[in-house]
């Protein structure tokens, strides 16, 4: 379909258009939020491998369906480009927005490997443009609020972090062309990342077990643990082997105790035996946050509150954490070869 964009009669000149890469079970919430609504931006063109159901979206939708997403990328209606695709895809999506020079957002992981990572990193440094990574996680509302409660429970001893999910509907997330790694890439890398976003501090070593229990070609239960550069351990369990979900971080300090659960929004704070308080976190979908910083970036030139820099960062630690796997010690995080 080449018609007309949906609602650009009376929009604000100043919304940024962005075209979205990829409208699968996780695309189609970026879709949906972006047609409800985001301040800033609205929904330019979409393109998705599956082109009868994109076609059929479009028409319901009256927006821009392009079954090519190269074609998005050049289209002058996408202002900036948010891909939400199989990571094997994320390198040349990158590659084609920078030399396009169209900002781009890119859902976690940033790429399958550290080079790919670097090289992404690159082309859009030299060519100017924001590239953020939609590490969705560090919007979460109780894990902010859980960040600003640390000072509470004095100086931190450990940090750990638990991310738990169903068997994967999706094939692809078995190979490793397409996927990269395993569970610890594909939604672990939420946790890496939040190991940077509670602490600032940067994982100096890593040591780590990966074990198949339902997969054939990589990890769906990975057990790691990183030294930080204060000596700060860091434990991090991330598994697809469950019929349920479970999201938690909890820190340990020397004062007390916190737990944030991110599946009912719930703060916990315990000093000795004693619940010191349970509070509920009003919520908020990440997406729509992660949305609105990104178009607050490219309106106002202030830097990606999730660089790529930072998506890169933390591909180094799990790529970190698969080399002490296969290795069986620890193995320092090195950023740069």
């Amino acid at each position: 379909m080449q018609g007309a964009i949906a609602g650009s009669v009376g929009r604000d000149p100043r919304s940024i258009g962005l075209g979205v890469v990829g409208m699968g079970r996780h695309g189609s919430r970026y879709v949906k939020h972006l047609l409800e609504g985001v301040p800033g931006c609205h929904l330019a063109a979409v393109s998705r491998r599956d082109e009868a159901a994109g076609r059929a979206f479009a028409e319901r939708h009256g927006v821009l369906f392009l079954g090519d997403w190269r074609e998005l990328v050049a289209r002058p209606e996408v202002e900036a480009v948010v891909a939400v695709t199989p990571p094997g895809l994320n390198r040349d999506i990158c590659l084609a927005s920078a030399l396009a020079g169209k900002p781009m957002l890119i859902e976690k992981p940033l790429s399958l490997t550290v080079a790919e990572g670097r090289e992404m990193v690159g082309a859009a440094r030299a060519a100017g443009v924001a590239l953020m990574t939609a590490q969705t996680l560090r919007f979460t509302p109780v894990l902010e609020r859980l960040r600003a409660t640390l000072p509470l429970i004095g100086p931190i001893e450990y940090l750990c972090l638990v991310m738990r999910a169903e068997r994967p509907p999706h094939h692809w997330l078995d190979d490793p062309a397409q996927a990269g790694g395993g569970v610890l890439l594909e939604i672990g890398i939420h946790l890496l990342d939040l190991i940077r976003y509670l602490t600032g501090e940067e994982a100096v070593e890593a040591a780590g077990e990966m074990l198949q229990r339902h997969t054939t070609r990589v990890e769906d239960l990975a057990q790691v643990r990183f030294r930080l550069a204060s000596g700060l351990p860091c434990y991090v369990e991330v598994s697809r082997v469950s019929g349920g979900r479970v999201c938690r971080a909890e820190a340990v300090g020397q004062g007390g105790h916190l737990l944030a659960d991110v599946d009912r929004s719930l703060l916990t704070r315990t000093e000795g035996r004693t619940i010191v308080s349970v509070e509920p976190v009003p919520d908020r979908p990440t997406v729509v946050m992660v949305l609105e910083a990104f178009v607050r970036c490219l309106a106002t030139g202030v830097p990606a509150p999730v660089s790529g820099e930072d998506g890169l960062r933390a591909v180094v630690m799990a790529d970190a954490c698969y080399r002490a796997a296969r290795e069986g010690r620890p193995v320092p995080v090195i950023l740069t070869a």
